[in-house]
């Protein structure tokens, strides 16, 4: 069994490649400058590139990245099956967040340009004529990294430095945070095992404000603030009954580990 994964310098795909390798499985970490890639069979393929936490400074690096790379790569390359990682966040104008539920996007606003990038991505994969083409719609991963471009990573880092928390969305907010391990599993499995051609990937459930800084504040002693003009921000319940039916997919409380994440920005 051979994998390459596409975007191996990013946090999923870095610890994609770390859990394929500590499985002594072949990984191929490649770079579309490599003409090579167009010349041999490349295996189970795993694409990993992406923008996504600046996508509102770099919106034609966004297209790039989601669209015209990939679209290069299916049209090109020789695989045993390809998995495009997509995102939940196109159920942000839906109904329904199962994988079938239809989707909706309005190009008068910018903030919609990473939901249409990805979905036109998805759209390449679902008309391409190679076979074992599958997408992975990723939740929130959250896991043991060094960032302060999201959210979780911006908290734990204002915890530790200013002891000081301030919120602009409510206590109340919501999203779906899912764990990198698990997420790293059940992208393996999808691979060469897939049924579908369409997976969320979440906790499936979600995980209010109030409760990573209630966790936060008895880790590091931390004050929260949510300041007077704070919104609430919600997303959709993802549905993850496919995974679950399909692989028994089991998904951790990322709460469990937040004294691990505290702990790599401590060190």
């Amino acid at each position: 069994m051979k994998f390459s994964v596409f975007g191996s310098n990013g946090f999923i795909g870095s610890n994609m490649v770390n859990f394929l390798k500590n499985q002594k499985i072949e990984c191929n970490l490649l770079e579309l400058n490599d003409e090579q890639i167009f010349e041999r069979p490349l295996g189970h393929v795993i694409y990993c590139i992406g923008i996504t936490a600046d996508f509102r400074e770099r919106p034609f690096d966004t297209v790039e990245s989601h669209v015209c790379l990939l679209h290069k790569i299916l049209k090109k390359c020789n695989f045993s099956s390809f998995l495009y990682l997509s995102s939940t966040r196109i159920y942000s104008n839906s109904s329904s967040t199962n994988e079938d539920a239809e989707l909706s996007v309005n190009p008068n606003k910018f903030e919609e340009l990473y939901n249409i990038s990805k979905i036109m991505g998805e759209s390449l994969c679902l008309i391409s004529s190679k076979s074992n083409v599958r997408i992975a719609r990723l939740s929130n991963v959250v896991g043991n990294y060094l960032s302060t471009n999201d959210f979780l990573s911006s908290l734990i880092d204002d915890a530790i430095v200013k002891k000081k928390i301030l919120l602009h969305t409510t206590s109340e907010s919501e999203k779906d945070y899912v764990y990198i391990d698990d997420v790293v599993k059940i992208l393996q499995n999808i691979s060469f095992q897939g049924k579908q051609k369409i997976y969320n990937i979440a906790r499936g459930k979600n995980t209010k404000v109030k409760e990573i800084t209630n966790e936060l504040k008895k880790i590091t002693g931390c004050k929260v603030i949510f300041a007077a003009n704070a919104k609430k921000n919600s997303f959709p319940k993802i549905n993850i009954k496919r995974i679950k039916d399909e692989f028994n997919f089991e998904p951790s409380d990322f709460l469990m580990k937040l004294d691990d994440f505290v702990s790599l920005h401590n060190s």
